[in-house]
């Protein structure tokens, strides 16, 4: 839990920032009510307790699940940590991805057994054979079998690892047949110390390949090296699939990755950029990370794709831009409604009253917010002209030019109004990027 809380804090904050100020800061003790953080020097303690409180505050929320206290003390001697060993990057014919690694894997409730036990593995090679991981499309399968790779290859380079995809697996099998190479086929799987297979539910129905993985599942198992398999179904749904495969699948630890909550999501999203080297405002990656529709892979896709168009046109989105640029990634977003009628719906949603309240003369505290939430949000985001607004709204156009003006003077300065905007601005993507 220690090394979570800090990477937490060390992804909120730039990595020259880290090196300042968090480089003699280590985790003392986490209980439940606080959590103990020391550092080597008084400045940078009294530094941290003012300008970093909300970061690492946040940091603690997100591992522990909840709020908890703390306080830094200080300590003229620094925390002894083990040396950081320098990456190393594993040879070409493992097959690993070097950028897929446990460090940059964000941990969240739908995934966080599956990373448990990914790490045991790497501790315990061979124990824990197979570890058989299946979920859904895009939530980070693929990630976790090149992590559990290349934390096996940094810690004993003469290991033999190889990662290869059931078709890849599949496809060497029949040219090896083809070339009568079958032997030094066999050789090369039966042989390794750790075996990760992706997208094992390739082979259903093609009873020869599994026929040589059965025996090549054997093979490794009487030498006590370590299997990792991972599929989009659990063995159970393997169809066409031979059972004593599916038996020796089930043999040892089977684990699903859920599809990752919201705040994961929010997680995965700022790594994703950092990653790309680009910068979104939060507020545009918060949206993505509620509002794209599919897998992380869309998400992936999502940010990349604005990042690109900052680039290219070396300018920074605001949210509405970015919601035009990516609205067809958006959930919802084959539903047509009018942008104006839905706006008046959703301020009927979020501020409880009805559209005819709000198009009348209602005093209510409500109407009236919405109002001048809806009258800013149609000018600035929907970019209507202020006689249309005045049509929507059914207030003369003067009206709506002073309201506009007045929430524009107040938004930015009031959080409250802030949040209303967010939850509009939340509620209206679909019809926005449909529009745009």
């Amino acid at each position: 839990m220690e090394d979570r809380i800090l990477e937490a804090i060390k992804n909120r904050v730039d990595t020259r920032v880290w090196k300042k100020w968090f480089s003699s800061f280590y985790v003392k003790d986490v209980s439940e009510k606080e959590a103990v953080f020391v550092v080597s020097n008084l400045f940078i303690k009294d530094w941290l307790e003012k300008k970093y409180r909300k970061v690492i505050e946040n940091a603690i929320k997100d591992v522990v699940g909840k709020r908890l206290s703390f306080r830094i003390e200080y300590s003229e001697v620094d925390q002894p940590v083990e040396e950081i060993a320098p990456k190393i990057t594993p040879p070409e014919d493992t097959n690993l991805n070097p950028n897929m690694n446990f460090s940059n894997f964000v941990v969240g409730k739908g995934n966080e057994q599956v990373y448990k036990f990914a790490k045991k593995v790497t501790k315990e090679l061979g124990r824990f054979s197979p570890l058989f991981v299946h979920g859904g499309v895009g939530v980070g399968k693929t990630h976790i079998l090149h992590a559990i790779g290349n934390e096996a290859y940094s810690k004993n380079p003469n290991l033999k690892i190889v990662y290869v995809t059931s078709e890849r697996f599949m496809n060497e099998m029949i040219n090896a047949l083809r070339e009568n190479r079958i032997q030094e086929f066999k050789k090369k799987y039966r042989s390794v110390d750790l075996l990760l297979m992706d997208d094992v539910q390739f082979l259903m129905g093609k009873n020869g390949v599994q026929f040589e993985l059965f025996n090549t599942f054997n093979e490794l198992m009487d030498r006590k090296k370590q299997m990792v398999f991972c599929s989009d179904r659990s063995p159970d749904k393997l169809q066409d699939f031979q059972d004593r495969l599916i038996s020796r699948f089930k043999m040892g630890i089977v684990t699903e990755m859920e599809v990752p909550d919201v705040e994961t999501r929010k997680k995965i999203a700022r790594k994703i950029a950092k990653s790309e080297g680009g910068k979104l405002k939060e507020e545009i990656l918060d949206f993505l990370a509620e509002n794209v529709d599919g897998s992380l892979r869309e998400l992936r896709g999502a940010i990349i794709k604005l990042i690109a168009y900052q680039e290219i046109e070396n300018k920074t989105l605001d949210l509405y831009e970015a919601i035009g640029i990516v609205g067809n990634l958006l959930k919802d977003n084959t539903k047509k409604m009018d942008p104006s009628e839905k706006l008046l719906a959703t301020l009927s949603l979020i501020f409880d009253v009805s559209p005819s309240e709000i198009k009348g003369k209602s005093k209510r505290t409500s109407a009236i917010l919405a109002r001048q939430i809806g009258m800013y949000f149609a000018k600035k985001y929907l970019k209507l002209s202020t006689n249309s607004i005045a049509e929507i709204f059914n207030r003369s156009p003067s009206v709506v030019s002073s309201t506009v003006k007045k929430a524009t003077q107040k938004i930015g300065k009031n959080p409250l109004l802030e949040g209303y905007l967010r939850k509009v601005l939340s509620h209206m993507s679909p019809a926005i990027g449909k529009e745009i």
